[in-house]
């Protein structure tokens, strides 16, 4: 009895008023975990009284959305996401109901999110898709997300990011794309020069597959087999003076305002910005029909007035280019982008460049990754199911997502400019799940970061087995130790459940 929450217990008396009457095994079936005992005659003692008396039953709308989010798991592996019931579709279920999942593909990160209100989906999301382990991991979590995705009766993904460009993040990322439809693809933006550099430091030849997105990213995508997307939207590098704006989004003049909202569905809002200089070069640019766009330095991304995506595109992780440098290596790109049959001959010519400049061992990399807020518009209450761990307290009220892909974190000066981007209208201290940037890298991170952080539940993503990497390195774990972490590796992934109560 010791292990039952005040809550279960609450969700226990209701569940014991439902119509028609549950039998004392089917409601212990709600509330099995590995990790404890229960029995029937616990709840026969319940159903008569004999204890518990000061706790009174919960509010049959809140029963009812805590045994939505239970059928819809079938049992305690929390991949198995075959529907024990169909899923219904009758305003009975009041609460929204959130599902955050981070899958397990070892060493490198795909997550993925969704709401579903009143029993019908209403928005959801991936972050990133890439493994430096086997893909095969990635691609039946890519199968297991697409599964449950049918289970609550998605048609399609509403908003899928990609944080950075690495190779293996692209090849994850375009299996995704092949295998689903999407509304809208973000992507953080990267000048032609730079998207070319970074296929030079990570190898990339001519003739590989990936090399026709750091050419053209827009087209690559497009052209995949089966690939159906509508919106491509571009994140341009945040400035210092860039200031998150209120979570609704108003009327702008002129249109400023994308709003894709189509019968029987969500609208996604986010204010345009006009394509940057460097845009000019863009082969995209030329594309009939190319629905390509970029989202207002600042600017949020919102699933009607529910639920808002604010990204974070970090400028000064941009690579240091000198203006010698920047006008010899044009000259280059262009005649790559615009002169297919020269492509390999110049990207040598530009890969020698390089080494001249910054040397073969150069550590200059193109580290830019996108950081995503992820959280509610309005104030609400989670009430938190999973399988892995007690959800902790304060989950409550801190539920928003931090997505860190591959980001830094590495100075106080560094957290400082986070903490100023996210800070406003409360969104840092409602966020509670931190994906831990870079699987726990210390080049990632300084001591002492996490209790700036401060996260409720911190995710570590990686193969701690992988003898490359070895992460999460121990000291940044440690650091990270008194706020709840958890592995996902190639085992195990981690998956939450449950339901938001609004607080009006």
């Amino acid at each position: 009895m010791k292990f039952l929450s005040n809550y279960e217990i609450s969700l226990i008396k209701g569940m014991l008023n439902i119509t028609p009457r549950l039998t004392d095994q089917k409601i212990l079936a709600y509330f099995s975990r590995p990790d404890r005992d229960l029995s029937q005659r616990l709840i026969g003692q319940i159903r008569k009284g004999l204890c518990f008396n000061a706790i009174f039953p919960a509010q049959e709308a809140m029963v009812r959305d805590f045994m939505l989010i239970r059928e819809l798991e079938n049992g305690p592996a929390a991949t198995s996401f075959a529907l024990r019931y169909s899923v219904p579709t009758s305003s009975q279920y009041s609460s929204p109901c959130l599902f955050l999942d981070w899958w397990p593909v070892g060493q490198g990160l795909f997550s993925s999110g969704a709401i579903v209100k009143n029993g019908r989906p209403f928005f959801n999301w991936v972050y990133d898709c890439g493994t430096s382990s086997s893909l095969d991991l990635l691609y039946d979590s890519i199968k297991d997300c697409n599964r449950q995705r049918e289970c609550l009766r998605f048609s399609r993904f509403d908003l899928v990011i990609l944080s950075h460009f690495d190779n293996d993040h692209i090849s994850g990322f375009s299996h995704l794309v092949q295998e689903s439809q999407i509304r809208m693809i973000l992507l953080p933006y990267l000048t032609p020069l730079q998207r070319l550099i970074l296929a030079i430091q990570q190898g990339v030849s001519s003739g590989d597959a990936e090399f026709g997105f750091y050419i053209d990213p827009v087209s690559y995508l497009r052209g995949l087999d089966g690939s159906d997307i509508g919106e491509i939207v571009f994140v341009l590098p945040s400035e210092s003076d860039d200031e998150a704006p209120s979570p609704r989004i108003g009327p702008v003049p002129d249109g400023g305002v994308r709003d894709g909202e189509e019968s029987e569905e969500v609208s996604i809002k986010f204010e345009v910005a006009s394509p940057p200089d460097q845009a000019q070069d863009e082969l995209f640019t030329k594309l009939v029909n190319a629905n390509v766009h970029y989202l207002k330095r600042g600017g949020v991304i919102s699933a009607a007035s529910d639920w808002e995506f604010l990204p974070y595109n970090d400028a000064s992780m941009l690579p240091k280019l000198n203006d010698q440098f920047k006008t010899n290596a044009m000259n280059l790109v262009r005649s790559i982008l615009n002169k297919p049959n020269t492509c390999k001959h110049q990207l040598d010519k530009l890969k020698k460049l390089y080494d001249k400049n910054f040397g073969k061992s150069s550590r200059n990399r193109n580290i830019i990754s996108l950081f995503i807020y992820s959280g509610p518009i309005g104030d609400y209450r989670f009430f938190c199911f999973n399988e892995r761990m007690p959800c902790p307290p304060d989950v409550r009220t801190r539920f928003a997502q931090i997505y860190t892909g591959d980001g830094i974190l590495n100075t106080k000066k560094r957290f400082q400019k986070f903490k100023n981007y996210y800070q406003p209208e409360g969104r840092l201290a409602r966020a509670g799940f931190l994906q831990v940037m870079h699987h726990g890298a210390k080049s990632s991170w300084y001591s002492g970061l996490a209790a700036d952080l401060s996260p409720v539940v911190s995710i570590f993503s990686s193969d701690p087995h992988n003898r490359k990497y070895r992460h999460p390195h121990p000291e940044v774990l440690r650091d990270f130790w008194d706020f709840h972490p958890v592995k996902v590796d190639k085992y195990a992934g981690f998956h939450v459940r449950g339901i938001l109560m609004s607080e009006i």
